[in-house]
């Protein structure tokens, strides 16, 4: 048997081919949101190589989610998450509130509910920023959660936060809007 701490390694999961900053743990955790919370539209903030956004890519091929993917600089994305659908993508600082009204349409426009997943340059803010645009039964993720911010840091995000035995081994955070 081969021994490995690729399960909790960031950078170790190289879903469709492309290296992806999340943990397998935390690929699984929202595989689960993805089926329990019935998700129909993601939009990720924060892409850098396009591994995780290949695998949600992938997965909305076969269910008909909605993706989108915004980070500052696509320069890092791996060329052959671009040739899947580069207009999925969209290249801007997602801090702006241009970036932000932006989603907020895009996402008016999609089918609920959706999962908003943070994982830029400043978590913490991106779920500050972020949160008032979700709508009942939406869900928000941020990755490197007890990483790179703690507890303190996302106290007043504005929506449920959601403490649960399957994101225990993960490095995300979970809310939701329930109403």
């Amino acid at each position: 048997m081969m021994a490995s701490d690729l399960w909790r390694q960031t950078g170790g999961v190289w879903p469709c081919g492309v290296s992806s900053s999340v943990t397998w743990y935390d690929l699984g955790a929202i595989a689960h949101i993805l089926q329990t919370a019935h998700i129909r539209t993601v939009l990720e903030i924060g892409v850098e190589h396009g591994g995780l956004s290949a695998w949600l890519m992938a997965y909305g091929r076969y269910t008909g989610i909605a993706y989108r993917g915004v980070d500052i600089t696509l320069n890092a994305l791996q060329t052959q998450v671009g040739v899947v659908d580069r207009s999925a993508f969209v290249e801007r600082d997602a801090w702006t509130a241009e970036a932000v009204e932006d989603a907020r349409q895009w996402l008016s426009s999609q089918p609920a509910p959706a999962l908003i997943i943070c994982d830029g340059g400043d978590k913490p803010k991106e779920l500050h920023l972020y949160a008032p645009l979700l709508r009942a039964g939406d869900v928000m993720v941020g990755h490197d959660y007890h990483n790179e911010y703690s507890d303190e840091h996302i106290a007043d995000v504005g929506a449920e936060q959601v403490f649960t035995d399957w994101l225990s081994d993960t490095l995300l955070c979970c809310f939701v809007r329930r109403y």
